[in-house]
Parts: C-alpha cells; sequence; structure tokens
C-alpha cells in the first residue's frame, strides 16, 4: 500500500502549498466513495475547537436542508485531539446523503477530511473512513 506523496517540489516565494488528496474508495448503494483531505497553512494560530467552529457555521449558513448528526471533539488513536462533524443533507430527489468531516490542528496547521456516504455506507464503509483517519501521521517540520 502507497501512502503520503511520492514526489517532491520546490516552489519559489509567493507560492504555497494548499495540497489536496483525493482517496478513492468502493462504489456501493449509488454513492462512489471518495475521502478527501485539505491542507490549511493559513490558520493564524487557532486552535481546534475555535477552527471548527467557524467552519461549522460556514457550513449551516451555506447548506440548506442540514441535520447536524454529531459535533463534537475526538481524539485520534495516535493521541491528536480532533473535532468530528456527521450531518445529513437532503437532495432535490429527496435522497439523503451523510457527510462526514474531521478536522485536526498539528504544529499550526489544520488538516479537513471530508467523505460521503448513503445511509446504509456511514456504518459500513463509516468504520473504514474511520480507520483511515486515525492512521494520520503529521510529520514535524
Amino acid at each position: 500500500m502507497k501512502t503520503g506523496r511520492q514526489f517532491n517540489i520546490t516552489l519559489p516565494d509567493g507560492w504555497e502549498d494548499q495540497t489536496m488528496f483525493m482517496y478513492m474508495g468502493p462504489e456501493d448503494s449509488g454513492v462512489q466513495h471518495i475521502l478527501t483531505l485539505s491542507i490549511d497553512n493559513q490558520i493564524g494560530g487557532k486552535d481546534i475547537s475555535v477552527y471548527a467552529e467557524e467552519r461549522r457555521e460556514k457550513i449551516l449558513e451555506t447548506l440548506q436542508s442540514i441535520d447536524l448528526l454529531k459535533d463534537e471533539e475526538v481524539t485520534l488513536a495516535n493521541g491528536n485531539k480532533a473535532y468530528e462533524m456527521v450531518f445529513k443533507i437532503m437532495q432535490a430527489d429527496n435522497k439523503a446523503i451523510f457527510r462526514k468531516l474531521v478536522f485536526v490542528v498539528f504544529d499550526g496547521i489544520a488538516y479537513t477530511f471530508t467523505a460521503n456516504f448513503s445511509k446504509k455506507t456511514i456504518k459500513t464503509l463509516g468504520a473504514e473512513v474511520d480507520q483511515i483517519i486515525n492512521s494520520f501521521a503529521p510529520i514535524s517540520e
């Protein structure tokens, strides 16, 4: 199994790495499962609770027909604090999508995991996604 970056790149002054990773999972119950990991280098010294609160407010302002199911601080397997949100979104075709977001702040950098599920797969593939997120090990520079 390959993990992490598979290349190095040098950026000149004025350029900034705002990498987003995408991990393709199986298609199940009409949902192509994808786990994304985005990196935010510009969080201005915020801790996990402040960062998550700001993201929650943006989500609640932006999305309509949202039902917040989980909204709490959690601890990853490696002991890092994280913040998890799970919500249900009703689509126009009256189909429910369950979205999980997990925020991690480490050494002044915020990492956001995002995955969508069906009602069935939040219970089945959701456990696999949790395992992936729990394997996350940021490296101090």
